[in-house]
């Protein structure tokens, strides 16, 4: 049986809210077989009862539970790179279908080895759209990728099937198009457009492919794409489905202002209130971003035990604010966190996003509210643990849990000097640094050790990577993404009649008088 001790000057066992309630052990160390933990405790008790195969880390070392990216899109070369900069979510959204075709495989090894060099272990993938005809080729060979690098996947496809262009009616809207726009729109939608019942098919048999393995480091979850973009049916469908199966539900929800004033628009109330008349709410859900919530909707959310993944860069990028993170937190709802993809944070960097994390949320005023480091770092592991379907296999350095863990070189973050009286998950937050992690373990199997990835050269990734980008672009793709641009304007009109009122924010970061 394979076995391991890694040791830390600190193990940080698990995050909790503050510094007294964070489990760390000094000169400390994780004792591993066959990738589960069986013992946490001091380095020198363990290494005396545990002989071991191979000894991994030092004193000079913090370990820490592998981080969970709680929202991810996969693809690794940022929509930047791939031509669609920075825009609202709504035109943003249109303008991403002109993006060349790309190599799941390649794309999804690439990604997960960015991941892993900032400390990610498991990652909540949302499959986004893709070609019917080869919809089920591309989740095999996503999950493929995943393997290859050791990751930890909860997977699911993104849904969609009404108001694929805008929030409305698509033939509404194609109707107000020049016919041969409309005509080149129509077809798109048409090659992308999976009908309910394979919808529901794929994720059937999906997860008959995984649920009896106890050990797998697959999860299969549901993934109605937002509430605008699919029926109170499918939602419906969906909640019994997760039933049926023990399986997780995860959605987009009020990612922007727009998605709100839908939401009145419809119900006459917020896509939140809409999800608790359904009765869609519970611990199975998690809902990513969650910016444009009320009081009432923070309330209905921690009663209910569902998940908001917090996803600060993406919110930033696309104009689509900042999500009450602190007064979420303060009610109890589970908040986790996720870089939705290097689409919107350029190097998938979990050690980057819990630093902004951490600056992003502390409002003005002496006794006004903020997060801190323990939270963050929570966030990031435990709280992003629970809706992945393995909240009680990681998360955590305990006893009985995968050995999902990080060595980090604390040297690093000490030098050339740091008060002794500094936490150790204060200076991780604030100091740390992806390039200062050593060494990644997955089930106890190392998967990065000083920048190499056993089995796998990520410079052989990027030079691929870098042939099929610099190869010109097909027809098909050139007439997308003319498509795309001539669409840009009436995208725009749409959206001009909606009433963007002013709004009372959560936060205020300063004043105009």
């Amino acid at each position: 049986m394979a076995s391991s001790l890694i040791r830390g000057k600190y193990v940080i066992c698990r995050a909790g809210n503050d510094a007294e309630s964070s489990v760390i052990i000094t000169d400390g160390a994780v004792f591993q077989r066959d990738g589960l933990i069986e013992e946490v405790g001091d380095y020198r008790t363990l290494k005396a009862s545990h002989p071991t195969d191979e000894e991994i880390g030092g004193s000079n070392d913090i370990v820490f539970p592998g981080l969970v990216n709680a929202h991810h899109h996969g693809r690794a070369v940022t929509t930047f790179q791939m031509g669609t900069c920075d825009d609202s979510l709504e035109r943003w959204l249109v303008a991403g279908w002109g993006r060349r075709p790309w190599d799941h495989y390649l794309m999804t090894v690439y990604t997960a080895m960015q991941m892993i060099e900032s400390g990610t272990t498991t990652v909540m993938y949302n499959h986004s759209l893709t070609p019917i005809a080869t919809i089920e080729e591309d989740q095999n060979t996503v999950l493929r990728g995943f393997a290859d690098t050791g990751m930890r996947t909860a997977f699911s496809i993104s849904f969609r099937e009404q108001n694929r262009v805008v929030y409305g009616d698509d033939q509404a809207f194609l109707s107000g198009l020049p016919a041969d726009l409309a005509d080149s729109l129509r077809s798109y939608l048409a090659a992308v457009a999976l009908p309910t019942d394979d919808y529901f098919a794929l994720f059937e048999n999906l997860h008959r492919r995984f649920e009896d393995d106890p050990g797998s480091n697959v999860s299969v979850l549901l993934s109605p794409a937002n509430l605008h973009w699919v029926t109170d049916d499918t939602l419906q469908r969906t909640k019994e489905a997760a039933g049926r199966h023990n399986a997780g539900i995860h959605i987009h929800l009020l990612e922007s202002s727009y998605q709100k004033e839908y939401g009145f628009k419809t119900w006459g109330k917020t896509p939140v209130a809409h999800l608790q008349d359904l009765d869609f709410l519970g611990p199975e859900l998690s809902c990513a971003h969650s910016v444009w919530l009320t009081d009432e909707d923070i309330q209905l959310l921690a009663q209910s035990e569902t998940t908001v993944c917090h996803n600060a860069s993406s919110n930033l990028r696309l104009k689509n604010g900042i999500a009450p993170v602190t007064e979420m937190a303060a009610r109890g709802v589970n908040v986790a966190m996720g870089t939705d993809s290097t689409a919107l944070n350029d190097d998938d960097d979990m050690v980057q996003e819990m630093r902004l994390v951490n600056h992003l949320h502390r409002m003005p005023g002496i006794n006004e509210p903020a997060v801190n480091p323990h939270q963050v770092l929570r966030m990031a592991t435990i709280n992003a643990a629970r809706p992945t379907s393995f909240q009680d296999s990681i998360g955590a350095l305990e006893e009985g849990r995968r050995a999902d863990m990080v060595v980090m070189d604390f040297a690093s973050l000490e030098g050339p000097y740091l008060d002794s009286d500094i936490n150790v998950v204060d200076a991780l937050i604030n100091r740390g640094k992806a390039r200062d992690i050593k060494t990644v373990l997955i089930d106890g199997r190392v998967v990065m050790n000083d920048g190499e990835f056993p089995g796998l050269s990520k410079a052989d990734v990027i030079n691929e990577l870098k042939d099929r980008f610099s190869r010109p672009l097909d027809q098909a793709t050139l007439e997308r993404r003319g498509m795309v641009n001539r669409l840009a304007p009436y995208v725009e009109r749409f959206y001009q009649s909606w009433n963007q009122m002013e709004a009372a924010p959560h936060y205020r970061y300063n004043s105009r008088t």
